[in-house]
């Protein structure tokens, strides 16, 4: 069971950007406060948390329990999965989609667990698309990145997203957009592909990855 602690005194900060607010595609504002803070108690330092809210951290096994999960369903038995469902809003959890939305969350919490530093308002393939090392060429490049729009399973989604994260050394992204993603992902994945192509996930991860190649290349060189 999950020992969660909810202080009645008011937080230290506002936990999302209104950047964030505005292009979180599947992911309430409720849930990406909720996923925010845990991913600060499995990853702070006590003394960093302790600047950004009374909640205590999660102990230290938790998340490396969670990198070593090979998939959604592993992740789902453990503490790290239990305390952020916990922390979730209840109209998450009641939902008539239950069983799909532990399936996301659980994944969310495997993917997230990877990450070490965060950068709030900072996307996946925004980061993705940084120069490397004045090298001209991406963190990841095309190639890979279009493998990574293009997985078929879950199996693949993750083991593409662990890669990707490395690239990136695993910091400055946001680990509210990063799970904005992985939930798109999954609804289109069950076949619900929106009606309005900006809000697809080929053009929201294409847009930020190469508005970001934009700013140091040029394409066709």
């Amino acid at each position: 069971m999950s020992d969660v602690l909810m202080p009645e005194t008011p937080e230290k900060e506002d936990l999302l950007t209104e950047a964030e607010k505005k292009s979180l595609v599947a992911l309430k504002r409720d849930e990406a406060a909720a996923l925010r803070r845990w991913w600060q108690r499995l990853t702070l330092t006590p003394q960093a948390l302790k600047a950004l809210t009374h909640q205590p951290s999660l102990p230290r096994g938790v998340r490396a329990v969670l990198r070593r999960c090979d998939s959604a369903e592993a992740a789902m038995l453990t503490q790290g999965f239990r305390e952020l469902w916990a922390m979730l809003p209840e109209a998450t959890k009641q939902t008539d989609y239950r069983d799909e939305k532990l399936q996301v969350w659980s994944c969310i919490a495997l993917i997230a667990a990877e990450l070490r530093e965060e950068k709030k308002s900072a996307s996946l393939a925004a980061r993705l698309g940084q120069q490397k090392e004045q090298t001209g060429k991406p963190l990841m490049s095309e190639l890979r990145f279009q493998q990574l729009l293009s997985c078929r399973t879950p199996e693949e989604f993750i083991q593409r997203l662990r890669r990707a994260l490395a690239l990136a050394d695993k910091r400055d992204i946001s680990v509210v957009l990063l799970a904005s993603v992985i939930s798109l992902w999954w609804r289109e994945h069950r076949g619900r592909l929106s009606a309005k192509p900006t809000q697809r996930l080929g053009f929201v991860l294409a847009n930020d990855y190469f508005a970001a190649t934009s700013r140091y290349s040029h394409r066709g060189d």
